[in-house]
């Protein structure tokens, strides 16, 4: 597919511990190495701006600012680049 940049992520468990499995997911924000993203999957990722017509199954459609769970904070792009 031209124009179409895909990523290799890795799966995070509800903790933010890396998991051994990846995922291949086209690329619609720009995001780069380290990032934490949304991905969207199945028919949902067909319905995704420029993706309408492309044979994918998962596309990235956000990238993650902070991530919190029971008032903890397991990510934060903020603090990645200090």
């Amino acid at each position: 597919m031209v124009g179409v940049k895909f990523l290799l992520l890795q799966i995070l468990d509800d903790q933010g511990n890396p998991q051994s499995g990846y995922e291949v997911a086209a690329d619609s924000v720009g995001a780069g190495l380290d990032e934490w993203v949304l991905v969207s999957r199945g028919s949902a990722a067909r319905q995704v701006l420029g993706s309408e017509k492309r044979p994918v199954d998962a596309v990235v459609v956000g990238i993650i600012d902070t991530v919190s769970a029971d008032n903890r904070l397991l990510y934060s792009k903020k603090d990645q680049y200090r």
